[in-house]
């Protein structure tokens, strides 16, 4: 008698729904932290959501329009950018020289390491805490600036215009310092030393050997690093709070400190609209980036 092909045996559909059970946990969590937030988000977007009463009417495209119109979120849209922009290049090269230093055979090497990585295990709140004192218009930094000429004046960086996206933005370099180091230690352990002993022989410096050989190897760590770092920095929150709440006058108010906003003042709907604008340049972001590693990539293969 022939068997069925349509009917699975209790082993096949056992080995069928194995791998659906390790990936139900994320699912279940994809769905509820994620999926479903950026549908009701996208629902009360079209929507004047009253949050007290509950009440809501359909308006279109009023909500974008507003926020379009908005002084104060296209000073949020530009400090992110720059934000983004100005911790980019130093979480790529920082983390990988970084790497390659504790990558050598010396002595202690694990004690360099473990110091380095002390500021991811931080909390933000004791980082923020120390970050605002060394800032501070009597902390280590002025004293320093001063004592060496470069400013005249004791100043607070937090407190100035000018000063204070890029002061907050070295605390997001300080933070992920130790944990984008480890993703290129992993990849560096991963390169043959033949290839650096065969360039030694053939007379390269340590320097053209870095060029030549551990940068090109390194690329699909950097493209990692910055997939990670556009999207971190464009959702960038409690560095900000914690030190200057988006001031002084806005200097440091990002999309997301100005969604934050909008939700404090029960504007439901404009933080919805807003948060779908940040969702769909975080996505393009990463396209980009994505985009112009694999260009490069490929330029280095061929």
């Amino acid at each position: 008698m022939s068997r069925d092909p349509f009917t699975l045996s209790k082993k096949g559909i056992k080995r069928n729904m194995t791998p659906w059970l390790f990936l139900l946990p994320s699912i279940v969590i994809l769905m509820t932290f994620l999926v479903i937030p950026i549908i009701e988000a996208f629902q009360w977007s079209f929507l004047d959501y009253e949050l007290i009463s509950n009440t809501s009417e359909f308006v279109g495209f009023e909500n974008f329009q507003e926020i379009f119109t908005d002084d104060m979120f296209w000073m949020a849209f530009i400090n992110t950018i720059l934000y983004v922009a100005i911790v980019l290049p130093l979480n790529i090269f920082l983390p990988m020289i970084l790497a390659s230093l504790v990558n050598q055979k010396i002595r202690a090497v694990g004690l360099f390491r473990v110091l380095y990585y002390i500021p991811v295990v931080t909390p933000i709140v004791v980082g923020a805490i120390m970050w605002k004192m060394l800032y501070s218009q009597d902390g280590a930094l002025s004293s320093f600036l001063v004592s060496i000429g470069i400013i005249d004046d004791p100043m607070n960086f937090l407190t100035n215009s000018t000063t204070a996206l890029i002061a907050v933005a070295f605390i997001t370099v300080w933070k992920g310092l130790g944990y984008y180091m480890i993703i290129y230690l992993a990849n560096l352990q991963s390169i043959q030393s033949q290839l650096y002993e065969s360039a030694s022989i053939d007379g390269a410096t340590s320097i053209q050997q870095f060029r030549k050989i551990t940068v090109p190897m390194l690329v699909p760590s950097m493209t990692l690093v910055s997939i990670l770092t556009i999207v971190n920095g464009l959702k960038v929150f409690e560095e900000i709070a914690l030190t200057t709440n988006g001031g002084p006058a806005g200097a440091t108010t990002t999309l997301v400190m100005y969604i934050y906003d909008k939700f404090i003042d029960l504007d439901v709907s404009i933080a919805s609209a807003a948060g779908l604008v940040l969702l769909a340049l975080a996505i393009i972001g990463s396209l980009i980036q994505m985009k112009l590693t694999n260009q490069r990539e490929d330029d280095l293969r061929a």
